[in-house]
């Protein structure tokens, strides 16, 4: 499913607090969907005779000062950048640049050096989906700011309200996948920044459905637990007599799971499991095939025909997290599977902390490498390890999140506890 990425303004005053007696700190943001400039004003009536903007990078790596203004009006460009432009006697206005993200401080240097105002100025990354999904895809949406305060929740919602969907908060992005899109999937989804409860943007993000799965072909990745479940659609707009799921568990032969003809009885394969294998009776057009629990053995490609032709083809991609066990010397072992190689898939273990994910490890793995796993080596458990995600990316796309939640082992619990260890990678 192909991914469109892009970045457009619209600033956004959002709240002011000083950090010194002097310095004044604004919050500004650049929100998809507009295309107005961003005004950057300084204090009215700076006593000093000479002023610089000075422009730093969120990471602090990066400074350049941009323009130096005098008292009586005359101005020098220092860094000449062309989306940044003259704005009355002191302020300068930025353009619709992503480079334009980052920390402006505006300094009075004559008499004396002293800093005055200091602007925030964070950028918007939206990755979106074409705007009609083919029925029965995994949808998979990103918004990511350049610069995100540890105050601020950054999450997608609908209607106002939290999505069904679990929100995974990483590296200043808030990733969701809507699995198994059918029509009630479809509307529109916005991603929100809030702070202590109180809305600072909303960007939306809509998409329709194209009801009908007839000759689509198709990717899901699931975890295998308990609570995991994954729908295969199977929909044709014309009536058929007949229905079949065929299941290759890659690289084998086909296997017919369930068989069935129109307003009748369902035929279920011998090796089928029954138990975790449920679907509805054919109604000629219709034939979903539900699996819960996944199991990791479901992988694999399974086909959906009607009357002898191919409606749908889904390839079940499964990732586990066989349980780490305790070894004499107390280390723990992290080990997250993913069922077949696939060409630059990226495996990663996250440290959950409050909602947000911290990145311990990760590898890239490709068809031609035969590692479909991500071991990670805990030293000794200690109460800020008990909670991980496995996570898959193709590209900066996520694909699944599998949570990983550790019981501290009584023995540990008890004064003398060891001291927190870094993960061995």
């Amino acid at each position: 499913m192909g991914m469109v990425q892009w970045w457009t303004l619209l600033w956004i005053s959002w709240y002011y607090h000083k950090i010194s007696a002097e310095v004044l700190v604004q919050y500004k943001y650049f929100v998809p969907g507009q295309r107005q400039h961003v005004s950057l004003q300084a204090p009215a009536e700076p006593k000093g005779t000479e002023f610089i903007w000075e422009w730093t990078s969120h990471d602090g790596s990066n400074k350049i000062v941009i323009i130096t203004i005098q008292s009586n009006g005359d101005f020098v460009w220092n860094s000449r950048n062309i989306s940044i432009s003259k704005e009355s006697k002191y302020g300068i206005r930025l353009g619709p640049q992503l480079l334009n993200a980052g920390v402006f401080t505006f300094i009075q240097t004559k008499p004396e050096k002293v800093n005055l105002a200091q602007i925030k100025v964070s950028a918007v990354k939206v990755n979106q989906p074409p705007f009609i999904i083919n029925e029965g895809s995994d949808v998979a949406l990103s918004c990511e700011v350049s610069y995100l305060p540890d105050s601020a929740t950054l999450a997608w919602e609908r209607d106002r309200e939290p999505t069904a969907n679990t929100t995974l908060l990483y590296n200043n992005t808030a990733h969701i996948i809507i699995h198994s899109a059918e029509q009630y999937s479809e509307g529109t989804y916005n991603c929100t920044l809030r702070r202590n409860g109180s809305l600072i943007f909303s960007v939306p993000n809509t998409f329709k459905v194209n009801e009908g799965s007839f000759g689509t072909q198709r990717t899901l990745y699931r975890g295998s637990l308990n609570s995991i479940e994954v729908v295969l659609i199977c929909h044709s707009h014309n009536s058929h007599k007949k229905a079949d799921w065929y299941w290759t568990p890659l690289p084998q032969s086909f296997i017919l799971l369930i068989s069935a003809d129109k307003d009748k009885d369902v035929s279920v394969s011998m090796e089928t499991d029954k138990e975790r294998f449920s679907f509805d009776v054919y109604d000629g057009h219709k034939f979903p095939l539900r699996i819960s629990p996944v199991k990791f053995g479901d992988s694999g490609r399974y086909i959906c025909s009607h009357d002898g032709y191919a409606a749908a083809t889904v390839t079940l991609v499964t990732i586990q997290e066989p349980p780490g066990a305790l070894s004499r010397n107390q280390s723990v072992v992290l080990n997250c599977e993913i069922s077949k190689g696939i060409d630059n898939v990226t495996l990663a273990w996250l440290r959950m902390k409050g909602g947000r994910g911290e990145l311990v490890k990760q590898e890239v793995l490709t068809e031609r490498a035969p590692k479909t796993m991500l071991s990670l080596t805990l030293p000794s458990l200690t109460e800020d390890q008990l909670h991980w995600a496995c996570v898959v990316f193709t590209g900066s796309v996520l694909r699944a999140q599998v949570p990983l939640h550790l019981t501290l082992p009584k023995t540990y619990i008890k004064q003398g506890e060891p001291e927190s260890a870094q993960p061995e990678e």
